[in-house]
């Protein structure tokens, strides 16, 4: 069961992290660009609107039964939560504090990593923790294509009708998602108050 839990807690957090990784960049340099931000986000969303079930269907195809498929199927997932969050994060900066960082001199791919991000931070946050309780719950289905995870256990206790299996796989899914949502509760109370703490004017570089 340890072992289980361990799996699921990797798969998710490596989808998380890769998606993380692609969207937030991406969302940085796209979000003053309307019209390839709404290209990015009308792909993301197509895809995350595939059921899950056949996108896994479709990477087995190509990817074959085990743990690949299943990390991909969670970073396509991941994407569109963190993509639109960052770019949400970054729009809602107001203008007076933009105003304030290019008075200060600041280039704009300063401005945008150390002014612009950080005031987004919020909205970051909020999309990688959807993100990553989706990844939780969707990490389940792995079991059905050979995944590990706590997947493996309750399509075991399926195939065996075995109800002890079957509890234990989603009390095990479920203590990961309180978990992850407490954890993530935690953040975003510590990033609030470090931002008051700061201030607006206050959190901005020097030249």
């Amino acid at each position: 069961m340890i072992s289980a839990i361990l799996a699921h807690i990797a798969l998710c957090a490596v989808a998380v992290a890769v998606a993380a990784a692609i969207a937030i960049p991406s969302a940085l340099l796209l979000a003053d660009r309307p019209t390839a931000e709404r290209g990015v986000s009308a792909l993301l969303g197509a895809l995350y609107t595939v059921p899950s079930l056949a996108l896994l269907a479709v990477l087995v195809r190509f990817l074959g039964l085990g743990d690949t498929s299943v990390e991909t199927a969670l970073v396509a997932y991941a994407l569109y939560a963190i993509f639109r969050s960052t770019v949400a994060g970054i729009r809602t900066i107001p203008v007076e504090q933009r105003e304030i960082a290019a008075a200060l001199g600041l280039p704009p791919w300063r401005r945008r990593l150390r002014v612009e991000l950080p005031s987004a931070m919020p909205a970051i946050l909020s999309g990688l923790r959807i993100a990553t309780l989706g990844s939780i719950a969707l990490a389940t289905l792995g079991g059905y294509v050979g995944g590990s995870g706590l997947g493996a256990i309750i399509f075991t206790g399926f195939a065996l009708q075995n109800r002890a299996m079957l509890l234990d796989g989603a009390l095990g899914v479920a203590a990961l998602a309180l978990a992850s949502e407490s954890a993530f509760r935690l953040l975003e109370m510590f990033q609030r108050r470090s931002s008051s703490a700061g201030g607006t004017v206050g959190a901005l570089p020097k030249r």
